[in-house]
């Protein structure tokens, strides 16, 4: 084998591309790179118009992600201009509704060979002579647009129109994707939110509404009996808040459950013994695979029906069971404790939020949750999931 001379071409199907195809299939692998490793969207974008621009000799391309509202207005969110550019780009455009729908909605790149078009305003200062718009489309919606212009006439041949086609499939899978983290993070947000309130509700929002009320008392000035009364149940009061509040720095500072939902209960389950509760627990079923929001559900449900019972049940006992059965899992909380007279179980309107978090839990993985309880009987929670 001779080497090659400094001037041969390289050996190989890729040294025997055309520049422009090389060219082009290079700028694509770098965006499809970027968009596997870039941390944001403004990342992306930066790089993939950069790419466009050079791969198309663009003198600048911007992207325009739409306003939220269903309507042709846009605006810009990345600029790529090149070094020696004097074109300054609209911070927005709004395009004709009638174009927008039979034009934009089509997905194909639009080029202008004119200072004005019938579509949307010359966004280019000074106005383009030759520029473009690219359409971003993702499940029939369309999710950005990309405005580009030349110094010269551009003329979409063959692999200049497969490369800008190529990059923006690329960028809308990075819109796409963005927006689908936003989705995650703002559900994870309200996740947080619930499972934070569900930290203070119940027992710390009562004995800080009695300590508030005991206070407002403390200060008419009652009679020194009925103030030495109200000043030990403000006590009482603040000592409960105190140990609710420990207990549950506790429950935050713990490791969350390792494992899967059957390891998950024992832990907890092992987490409420360990501070006296009287706990049975029969899982019998050696490996239940369930999904992510039903294992949370599992969870969630029976750390609050287990803090229930600690608070207000006063039980001897409390028997835990979990069971798959076609396709279907089943929690069973039962204690032997006072109970309570379900119809008449005070709400998130006075502070109580456990029940109405345990439903809600119940529903984000796709079941339901019921509770029977009489006085003097004790209380039952079933909860019933999906495992798929």
């Amino acid at each position: 084998m001779s080497a090659s001379s400094p001037g041969s071409t390289p050996e190989g199907p890729a040294g025997r591309l055309p520049p422009d195809v090389a060219a082009g299939l290079g700028a694509i692998g770098r965006v499809a790179g970027a968009l596997v490793s870039a941390s944001s969207l403004q990342e992306l974008a930066e790089q993939g118009l950069a790419e466009m621009r050079d791969a198309l000799d663009m003198e600048v391309a911007a992207l325009y992600l739409p306003d939220g509202q269903g309507r042709p207005l846009l605006h810009r969110h990345v600029t790529a201009a090149a070094g020696d550019s004097a074109l300054q780009v609209a911070g927005e455009v709004v395009f004709d509704e009638e174009a927008w729908r039979l034009a934009v909605a089509a997905g194909v790149p639009l080029v202008f060979h004119e200072e004005g078009s019938w579509l949307v305003a010359n966004p280019f200062r000074p106005a383009a002579s030759s520029w473009l718009v690219l359409p971003l489309h993702s499940n029939r919606s369309v999710v950005g647009v990309v405005l580009a212009a030349s110094r010269r006439r551009i003329a979409l041949e063959p692999t200049a129109a497969a490369v800008l086609a190529l990059i923006g499939d690329l960028l809308t899978a990075g819109i796409t994707t963005a927006g689908l983290r936003q989705v995650l993070k703002q559900t994870e947000l309200e996740r947080e939110r619930a499972r934070l309130a569900a930290l203070v509700h119940d027992g710390l929002a009562q004995d800080l509404a009695l300590a508030t009320r005991e206070v407002a008392l403390l200060e008419t000035g009652p009679a020194a009996e009925a103030a030495e009364a109200s000043l030990e149940r403000l006590r009482c009061a603040i000592g409960s808040a105190h140990a609710t509040v420990r207990e549950r720095l506790k429950d935050l500072a713990a490791p969350g459950p390792l494992g899967g939902v059957r390891e998950g209960t024992r832990e907890i389950c092992d987490r409420f013994e360990s501070r006296g509760m009287g706990l049975r627990l029969r899982a019998d079923t050696p490996h239940m695979q369930v999904t992510p929001a039903a294992h949370a559900a599992v969870v969630r449900v029976l750390t609050e029906a287990l803090t229930n019972v600690e608070k207000h049940a006063g039980a001897c006992v409390v028997d835990v069971e979990l069971t798959v059965e076609d396709e279907r899992l089943t929690l069973l909380v039962a204690d032997d404790g006072a109970g309570f007279t379900v119809g008449e179980a005070e709400g998130p309107d006075t502070g109580h939020l456990g029940l109405a978090l345990m439903h809600e839990r119940a529903q984000q993985g796709g079941g339901a949750l019921s509770l029977s309880s009489q006085p003097g009987a004790g209380t039952v929670v079933r909860l019933q999931l999906p495992t798929k």
